[in-house]
């Protein structure tokens, strides 16, 4: 199997490098939809099956348009009889046939299904996995220096992909959606069929305060932090998300922006926000120069003790690595809250701690700190 002859492939991966938060499951899915009999029908039937599947907002649907009509239009004619004679180690003479003749014919034509499978998706897939094993490969470092700037500990993919796990759902607005459930036990009751169960949609009515350390020993991790709050605010699809700054402790204020100019009470953002509302802090706790600060770790515990007063869930992401914390100020604030380093791992735990489920997995986490 030839990897440029794979059209699915090639919009699968325009799509990735374009970060909308696609894995190699999301790939899988759609191979084995197709294999099913699903979106083979026509070019507009692939194409809503692909959108079904892969996009997630009208922003990524945009992307994907583009790219499915870029890939679409340089493949779809001239490559067709050709994957489908790949596909079969033995084609039958009629299957051949039949893929020459649709293949002069209009961009819109899809082979029909055969006796035999017209994908072998097994194969596609060890394609897919084999291709991004290599990409992360030490020899291509250099050739991914230059086309990407993800060089952080989590890229914008992954972290949109964490965040969408943030919710609190609600129903809101008309009853519009069918309660399943509730209409099979109706109909279980009377005997009859009798008016479906509607109920109001559900929506993500998730809120977060991000609170990020700007300036001094943070300046190095100024980029992650901003990619933080973009992915939060852009495509966590929450309920609302609110960023402010601080330098080092936050005391009495917290800025808009980050560069110190316009603050606010932090007594006035406390009275603005429900108990619900998740709070994670983005800072190195004094971690990044080493040491301990007894003034930084008292204005700390301050900070926290207000913030607990008020809000249920807490959590703290720290840029440093968790090996570098033992002995620091970080070390010590983190028998005040739960704090994680920023790594995939690290901050599935901490939207974890926000969405409430919390207790196990922060004495897990402590455990194999200070093993």
């Amino acid at each position: 199997m030839i990897v440029h002859d794979l059209p699915l492939l090639d919009l699968f991966t325009r799509l990735c490098e374009a970060d909308l938060p696609l894995g190699i499951d999301d790939y899988q899915v759609l191979l084995r939809a197709l294999q099913g009999g699903f979106g083979i029908s026509d070019r507009d039937a692939l194409m809503r099956l692909c959108k079904t599947l892969w996009v997630k907002s009208d922003d990524d649907g945009h992307v994907f348009n583009y790219h499915f009509e870029q890939v679409m239009a340089r493949t779809i004619v001239g490559d067709q009889s050709s994957e489908t004679s790949q596909i079969s180690d033995e084609p039958k003479p009629e299957t051949l046939s039949t893929s020459t003749t649709r293949s002069t014919q209009s961009m819109k034509s899809f082979p029909t299904p055969t006796s035999e499978p017209m994908l072998q998706v097994e194969d596609d897939i060890q394609v897919a996995r084999v291709m991004s094993q290599a990409a992360a490969r030490d020899e291509s470092a250099y050739s991914q220096f230059i086309q990407t700037d993800e060089y952080l500990p989590v890229s914008r993919r992954q972290m949109k992909q964490s965040w969408r796990y943030f919710r609190r759902l609600v129903h809101e607005g008309p009853p519009i959606e069918l309660d399943v459930d509730a209409t099979v036990k109706t109909i279980s009751r009377l005997g009859f069929m009798f008016d479906p169960v509607l109920v109001p949609p559900r929506v993500n009515r998730a809120e977060m305060l991000l609170l990020i350390d700007q300036g001094g020993s943070m300046a190095p991790f100024h980029v992650l932090s901003r990619r933080l709050a973009e992915t939060a605010l852009r495509g966590g699809r929450l309920g609302s998300a609110d960023t402010y700054y601080f330098h080092n402790c936050p005391v009495e204020y917290l800025y808009h922006d980050f560069a110190h100019h316009k603050f606010e009470p932090v007594k006035s953002i406390l009275n603005r926000h429900h108990e619900q509302t998740g709070i994670l802090i983005f800072s190195d706790a004094g971690a990044a120069r080493g040491g301990f600060n007894m003034e930084r770790y008292e204005l700390t515990e301050k900070f926290l003790e207000q913030f607990k007063q008020k809000f249920r869930h807490i959590a703290w992401l720290n840029p440093v690595p968790l090996e570098r914390w033992l002995g620091t100020t970080a070390g010590e604030i983190l028998q005040l809250v739960p704090m994680f380093d920023v790594r995939r791992r690290g901050l599935d735990n901490a939207i974890s701690v926000l969405r409430g489920h919390s207790s196990k997995l922060i004495q897990s986490w402590r455990y194999s700190f200070y093993e």
